[in-house]
């Protein structure tokens, strides 16, 4: 029987192979359904007012597209990590031995925990898309519908897309407008990168770097929410739901999971995420602090017969001790080393 032994960061091989096993089968469990839904979900079809003018709007290129936004959130987020332990090297003046391996771990772990979240978030946005098939802006200009136009005005419900002008797919997107996966997505990178970079930079050199940095993230998020609104691909409602999904999302994800996952004890086999007030300079590792020990007493200038006679050095009391009083001492001040007059030396002599 193999005697597994837990020391710090290390953990036996076996936990390690089962924990990778079981995380890859909940990421694939989840990520299957995601990807169906993406690519061949069925949105709900509803019908419209013929005279809505909500759902009139032209049809305009996407000035982001979802595959330019994939592409875009899973650069800068890696971009954040590299970025922020780039700056906490700079700030660094020294490193400890293998501290570039554990940081690299610790990045590895984290960056996990956003897949798992950026799943989630995804799952949700697909499913409700799906489900509510609430129309797009331009979804009468997209989906040219042939119904019989003597029931207008009113409730448009059996009716006919056009493909002649836009494809098969474009006419099913233009039936998934709420929310939208851009803001959710957006926002999910913003907020949860925020937390990293206020739980993970710790530099000196400026007291301001995190607010920038979070107040970018959080502002790239506002602007491609916002484009999809000038595109007419989502309403105002549609990108507000989105933004509060993925900000749930994200802080969920991070309470729940990434921080105690990422700040987990020394005996858990994961590296310590160190808070601001824990954070030690890695400089002080291995120096010696010399001991300061209690002042001592610096001895009288000249020997006092007075104190002298009190002891005698192992602690017992002399039996011709002078039995003075308190109150026979005169109250006159006089320093330690003054002698006692010879008048007084002769009383208790």
């Amino acid at each position: 029987m193999d005697n597994c032994f837990v020391n710090g960061r290390q953990l036996c091989r076996w936990r390690i192979t089962l924990a990778v096993i079981i995380d890859v089968i909940l990421y694939m469990i989840v990520g299957i359904p995601v990807l169906f839904l993406f690519l061949r979900g069925t949105p709900s079809e509803r019908g419209f007012l013929c005279d809505d003018p909500t759902l009139s709007l032209p049809y305009r290129p996407e000035t982001v597209s979802t595959s330019v936004l994939i592409i875009a959130g899973f650069s800068v987020s890696i971009g954040v990590v590299l970025l922020v332990e780039l700056l906490n090297t700079v700030d660094r003046k020294c490193h400890r031995p293998f501290q570039g391996a554990d940081e690299l771990g610790f990045c590895v772990r984290g960056y996990s925990v956003f897949l798992v979240g950026f799943q989630l978030q995804q799952l949700i946005v697909e499913f409700v898309k799906n489900q509510m098939g609430l129309l797009r802006p331009n979804f009468l200009d997209v989906c040219q519908p042939q119904f019989n136009r003597s029931l207008c005005p009113g409730y448009i419900n059996e009716y006919t897309c056009s493909d002649i002008e836009h494809g098969v797919d474009e006419i099913r997107d233009s039936r998934q407008s709420f929310p939208s996966g851009h803001a959710s997505f957006s926002m999910y990178i913003a907020v949860y990168f925020s937390f990293y970079i206020q739980r993970r930079l710790h530099v000196s050199f400026s007291r301001i770097v995190k607010l920038f940095l979070q107040f970018g993230l959080v502002f790239l998020s506002l602007i491609c929410g916002l484009g999809r609104i000038h595109d007419n691909k989502h309403h105002p409602a549609d990108v507000i739901v989105g933004f509060v999904v993925g900000l749930t999302t994200a802080i969920l994800v991070f309470e729940l999971v990434g921080d105690k996952l990422l700040t987990a004890g020394k005996h858990s086999g994961v590296l310590a995420l160190q808070s601001t007030d824990e954070l030690q300079n890695c400089c002080s590792c291995g120096v010696t602090t010399p001991t300061i020990g209690d002042p001592e007493t610096p001895a009288p200038l000249i020997q006092n017969d007075y104190f002298s006679g009190i002891s005698n050095g192992n602690g017992r009391v002399n039996t011709n001790m002078c039995n003075l009083k308190l109150n026979d001492i005169p109250n006159v001040k006089r320093h330690m080393s003054t002698p006692i007059p010879p008048r007084q030396q002769a009383e208790c002599d």
